[in-house]
C-alpha cells in the first residue's frame, strides 16, 4: 500500500523562572488532504513538559492507521491515552500511533494527541523532524479500514494463547471469521475472539484473521500476530544472566528513571522485576531497558535493583543496587502522594462512571466509561478489577499485551461492555492490586442506568 509523507510544524517554547521563548525551525504543509503539527506545550517545565500533535483530515473518507513521528531533544515520552494510542520511543525518535479502530479521524476533523514528557530536570525538551504517514492521505482506499485488527491478543501458557480482534468497519452481526495459524486455515469462529491450544512450548507462532461474509466472499487478512508460547516447565534449566549496568536518575521530586542493558536466558527472558529498597514495586516487559518508578517522596534517598525472569518462572540474581535522590518539592517540604476521594487505603479516587452507546451492525451495545486517580506512594500499579452489582466482572492489566501500553501513573480510565439492554441499573466499583501483590480497598460505589 503506498503512503504518503505529510509534513508537519513544529515550534517549542521554553517556560521556566529566567527563561525565554525559543522557536525551533518549521515546516508545514498538506498532501491528500491530510496536515498535522506538533509542538511542546507551553506549560513545559524542565521537571515536566508535553507535546502536542494535532492531525487535520481534510478530506472527505475518514483516515486509519495514520502514524506520527518527531525527535525529542532530551527526556522519556508517555501517552496520555494508552488506550487510543501505542508510543514507541527509541532513542530520540518517537513514534504515535493508533490502536485499532479507537483514533479515527473523521473527514474534515482534527484529532489531537497529548504525548508527556519526563526531561529529568535537565531543560525544557525540544522537538524536531516531525513528520506523519496516512494510508492514501484521507482517500479510504487502504485495506486497514476492511480487515479485522488485533486488540490484545496474548499467550496463556506454554501450550495455548487467546486471539482477539475487532470487526472491520462495516461488519455485519452474520460475519464469521477465518483463523489461520502459520499460513493454514485453522477454524471459522462467529465471535471476535478465540483460544488455539494443543501448540508447542517455547514456539513462535504467526495467525492472522479474515472476515468471512454471509454470502461467502472473504476481506483481505489483518496484520500477522505474532506470539511465542511460554517455555514448559522444568524445560528452562536455568536462570536468566543478571540484567547489567544499572543506573537510576531522579526524575523531579516524585519518581525516579532505571535504565539497565538486557538481560539472557537459555530459552528467553520474559520480563523484569523492579525492587525498591529491597521490596518489589513493578514489573516491566522483556522488550524494554529502562523503567519509571512513580510515587516517591521529595527529598528522599532511595535504593532500587532490577532482576530478570524466564518463562519457567526462575528470576536472576539482582542487579547491584543503584542508589538516587529525589528532588525537593516545589515551593519546598516533602510534599504529598494522596489522590482524590477513596474508601481506603489503596482506593482509586475520583472514581466516576458514565454511560454510552455503540452500534454493532443493528445492535446498540451498551457501555460504561470508567475513569479514576491512580493511588500514589504504593509502587506501580498495572492491574485493577471491577465489579458490577458487587461481583467481580472483569481485569484490566496493562503492560502485558502486544505492543505494551504505558501504565497510567496519575489517571486511569476504561470502558466496560455491559451487553445490549438498555434501562438496565448497575452498581459499580474498582480497586486496585497495589506494588507489593495485594489489593488495595475499593473505589467508593456508583449506580449507573443505561441509556433507554
Amino acid at each position: 500500500m503506498s503512503r504518503k509523507r505529510i509534513a508537519l510544524a513544529c515550534a517549542a517554547v521554553v517556560v521556566g523562572a529566567a527563561s525565554v521563548a525559543v522557536p525551533v525551525a518549521a515546516n508545514a504543509g498538506e498532501d491528500g488532504g491530510l496536515g498535522a503539527a506538533c509542538r511542546i506545550t507551553e506549560q513545559s517545565t524542565a521537571w515536566w513538559a508535553s507535546a502536542e500533535v494535532s492531525v487535520a483530515n481534510k478530506g472527505d473518507r475518514p483516515v486509519r492507521d495514520w502514524t506520527a513521528q518527531f525527535e525529542l531533544s532530551q527526556g522519556q515520552a508517555t501517552i496520555d491515552n494508552p488506550w487510543a494510542y501505542e508510543l514507541r520511543q527509541d532513542g530520540k525518535r518517537v513514534t504515535v500511533k493508533p490502536i485499532a479502530d479507537r483514533a479515527d479521524i473523521a473527514a474534515g476533523a482534527t484529532r489531537a494527541v497529548k504525548v508527556g514528557i519526563n526531561p529529568a530536570g535537565k531543560a525544557v525538551p525540544k522537538v524536531s523532524g516531525c513528520k506523519a504517514t496516512g494510508p492514501g492521505s484521507g482517500s479510504g482506499t487502504g485495506t486497514e479500514a476492511k480487515v479485522p485488527a488485533d486488540s490484545g491478543s496474548f499467550v496463556k501458557d506454554h501450550t495455548a494463547v487467546h486471539l482477539m480482534w475487532k470487526p472491520p468497519a462495516g461488519a455485519a452481526d452474520t460475519d464469521r471469521y477465518e483463523v489461520f495459524q502459520n499460513g493454514k486455515q485453522l477454524k471459522t469462529v462467529t465471535g471476535t475472539m478465540t483460544d488455539v491450544e494443543k501448540l508447542a512450548a517455547g514456539t513462535r507462532y504467526t495467525f492472522k484473521v479474515r472476515t468471512l461474509r454471509a454470502d461467502g466472499s472473504t476481506s483481505g487478512f489483518s496484520k500477522d500476530i505474532v506470539l511465542t508460547t511460554h517455555a514448559a516447565p522444568g524445560q528452562d534449566a536455568a536462570k536468566p544472566v543478571i540484567p547489567a549496568d544499572l543506573e537510576a536518575t531522579a526524575s523531579g521530586p516524585y519518581q525516579a528513571s532505571l535504565r539497565w542493558h538486557p538481560a539472557t536466558d537459555d530459552v528467553a527472558v520474559t520480563g523484569y522485576r523492579i525492587y525498591r529498597d529491597g521490596t518489589r514495586v513493578q514489573e516491566a516487559d522483556a522488550k524494554t531497558d529502562s523503567a519509571t518508578v512513580s510515587g516517591l517522596t521529595p527529598s528522599t534517598a532511595y535504593r532500587f535493583k532490577v532482576t530478570a525472569v524466564d518463562a519457567s518462572g526462575k528470576e536472576s540474581e539482582p542487579t547491584r543496587e543503584a542508589g538516587v535522590t529525589t528532588a525537593p518539592a516545589p515551593g519546598g517540604g516533602t510534599g504529598g502522594g494522596g489522590t482524590g476521594t477513596g474508601t481506603g487505603a489503596g482506593a482509586p479516587g475520583d472514581f466516576t462512571a458514565t454511560t454510552s452507546t455503540k452500534q454493532d451492525g443493528p445492535v446498540t451495545q451498551h457501555y460504561l466509561n470508567l475513569a479514576w486517580s491512580v493511588p500514589q506512594n504504593l509502587g506501580q500499579i498495572t492491574t485493577y478489577q471491577v465489579y458490577l452489582n458487587g461481583k467481580p466482572a472483569q481485569t484490566f492489566m496493562w503492560g502485558t499485551a502486544t505492543p505494551v501500553l504505558p501504565v497510567p501513573t496519575t489517571k486511569g480510565t476504561r470502558e466496560v461492555l455491559v451487553g445490549s439492554h438498555p434501562g438496565t441499573t448497575y452498581t459499580v466499583k474498582i480497586r486496585a492490586r497495589l506494588g507489593d501483590g495485594t489489593w488495595g480497598a475499593f473505589s467508593r460505589e456508583l449506580t449507573v442506568k443505561t441509556g433507554g
